[in-house]
């Protein structure tokens, strides 16, 4: 019996899209592969894997990645807001990269709103300025609840690995919201979830 190669390289339009290990994401079959790689044709693209808090990108849905310093590969970008809309006093935005060998998370509190008088004419206006602000937080694990099973990550920088077990259970997650909660560096917690749009996406890659 032929031995397979230790990384399969996934081929899109003559390219290598990118190199998956059996040991970062063991949950592909040669099949589910060589049916990725055709796939990834029609998906969006989306030109840096960087996250920040006014990212403008396709979310919940797969996308092909085409990154200048990490090269190419599939993810799904996801966005939950908490206490209100993006800069309110006091909202945390929670955004994440899910990927098939890593999970990516930003935590920002926002604040805004200082206002400043408006002059002109030699006459003073109340109208309003507004200045946004946006406190990034360091997330030193991530927990994530799939069906009655709980996964606790530990990681660095706000990147996860995706185990095999993780990468099978984020595939098979049934079609609701999944909850997760972050813990942040000084051990303050923020829970959140992901979308069922994201969850659903999440076959596309795992």
């Amino acid at each position: 019996m032929m031995n397979l190669p230790q990384t399969i390289p996934v081929l899109f339009l003559g390219t290598i899209l990118a190199v998956l290990s059996p040991q970062v994401c063991p949950a592909f079959t040669v099949q589910e592969v060589v049916s990725l790689a055709k796939a990834s044709s029609d998906l969006p693209v989306v030109k840096s894997a960087g996250l920040s808090p006014d990212m403008d990108v396709p979310w919940s849905k797969a996308v092909r990645i085409v990154d200048p310093f990490e090269g190419e590969f599939l993810g799904v970008f996801d966005r939950n807001s908490l206490g209100g809309y993006l800069f309110r006093e006091g909202s945390t935005q929670v955004i994440s990269l899910w990927t098939p060998s890593s999970i990516r998370v930003l935590v920002t509190v926002n604040s805004g709103e200082a206002r400043s008088p408006f002059y002109t004419a030699g006459r003073v206006y109340p109208r309003p300025e507004f200045l946004r602000f946006v406190t990034t937080k360091k997330v030193d694990k991530l927990l994530l609840k799939i069906k009655e099973k709980v996964f606790q990550l530990d990681g660095s920088t706000g990147t996860f690995v995706v185990s095999q077990e993780l990468a099978t259970a984020l595939k098979n997650a049934p079609d609701e919201n999944l909850d997760i909660r972050l813990v942040l560096e000084g051990g303050q917690t923020v829970d959140s979830e992901i979308g069922k749009g994201t969850v659903k996406a999440w076959r596309n890659i795992y």
